[in-house]
This record gives structure tokens, C-alpha cells and sequence, in this order.
């Protein structure tokens, strides 16, 4: 498996991780908005970055 491809889908369990973290630690929309925000945002753009990643190498997949 290619190694950035791999790179990419730890990026999102790790940022899936913290997120998951956060929200167990401040349930009910508690605690800081700015960092669950920056957190769900992280998620979102490693997702996106992995996507993108497999749609300019198709040949990996």
C-alpha cells in the first residue's frame, strides 16, 4: 500500500480520535466552541485530503 495513502487515513482516525476524546469530556455541546469546532473542522479536511489524494491516483485503488 502506498505510503502516503496510509499517511492520509491515519491522519483522520487519529483526528476522529481527538474529536471523539472532546466530545466525551464535554457532552451536551459543552466546553470550548472554538476547539470542538477546530476539531470537527480537522476531521473534515483530512477526510478531503484523502479523497483527494485517491481521486488524483486512481491507479492506487
Amino acid at each position: 500500500m502506498d505510503q502516503k495513502l496510509q499517511e492520509l487515513e491515519q491522519a483522520i482516525v487519529d483526528a476522529e480520535d481527538a474529536k471523539r476524546q472532546f466530545v466525551q469530556e464535554n457532552p451536551n455541546g459543552s466546553g470550548d466552541k472554538t476547539e470542538r469546532m477546530r476539531l470537527y473542522n480537522k476531521v473534515e479536511l483530512a477526510r478531503k485530503s484523502l479523497r483527494d489524494y485517491k481521486r488524483m491516483n486512481p491507479h492506487l485503488l
